[in-house]
């Protein structure tokens, strides 16, 4: 997958990466609702992403 192949050369390059929660987007069943929202089920666990991810980035800011 190209997303695991990148995260491979970012570590070899020594630069930080978001290691956990470990996401790889696909589209299914579900994803995006009958709106055109995100589904429920996939709600949950894409917040607790962002969450990480923006903490992530407040503390590797430059």
């Amino acid at each position: 997958m190209a997303q695991q192949h990148l995260r491979n050369v970012l570590a070899f390059l020594d630069m930080p990466t978001l290691a956990q929660p470990e996401i790889f987007l696909q589209f299914e069943d579900g994803l995006f609702d009958a709106s055109g929202g995100i589904g429920e089920a996939s709600r949950s666990f894409l917040q607790t992403w962002m969450d990480r991810y923006s903490s992530f980035v407040r503390t590797n800011a430059a």
